[in-house]
């Protein structure tokens, strides 16, 4: 098991071949870096669910907040193309949504950590299916795809993608003085110390 990932090598290998498989289902040339429908609906259900709010009411509260990531979404559809699938969100606007959803008090701390660590997870794994495909039209034999190589693949681009975190968030850090003086108090200022 990778600690950071809480995945057994075989898990991270099933994630990643089923993003394989995904992607040659879907018939796409490109491969396509969104968050899946099913991740959609759990937030969006989970949201619609202790917000009391109609779906029409949330659409327009994202529409306002001009936080659903599409440009011309004032047509207060944007619940309904995420959730049927027929518009794939990106994995910024998904995490930026589970942070709204937290702000307005629709979902626990407990599930934002959960989503997180899923849309890394997920991610992660079609950023690897992604390489591991272009390396396969590349010339790379698919015997030398073993479980080991694949998962291999997919925790260093894991790794990555929480450096990148990492960083995003001491770069925001920087910028909000009061989320800066907040972090002091809490003694993480060394994580926030310039590089």
């Amino acid at each position: 098991m990778h600690a950071d990932t809480d995945l057994t090598t075989q898990e991270a290998f099933e994630l990643v071949v089923r993003e394989m498989r995904m992607h040659a289902e879907s018939g796409r040339k490109n491969f396509v870096l969104r968050v899946p429908p099913d991740m959609a609906v759990y937030l969006f259900s989970g949201a619609l669910k202790q917000s009391g709010l109609s779906m029409v009411a949330l659409e327009c509260r994202l529409s306002e907040q001009q936080l659903s990531g599409l440009s011309g979404s004032e047509d207060g559809r944007i619940l309904r193309r995420y959730m049927s699938g027929e518009t794939r969100m990106t994995w910024p606007i998904y995490r930026r949504l589970a942070f709204w959803a937290l702000a307005n008090e629709w979902i626990s701390a407990w599930v934002v950590r959960d989503l997180l660590l899923r849309t890394y997870q997920r991610e992660a794994a079609q950023l690897s299916a992604r390489m591991l495909l272009r390396n396969v039209k590349r010339g790379l034999a698919l015997e030398t795809l073993t479980p080991e190589y694949v998962t291999e693949c997919f925790n260093r681009i894991y790794e990555q993608l929480q450096r990148q975190c990492e960083l995003d968030a001491a770069r925001n850090i920087e910028r909000n003085s009061q989320t800066k003086e907040f972090a002091n108090s809490l003694g993480l200022d060394c994580v926030i110390a310039p590089t």
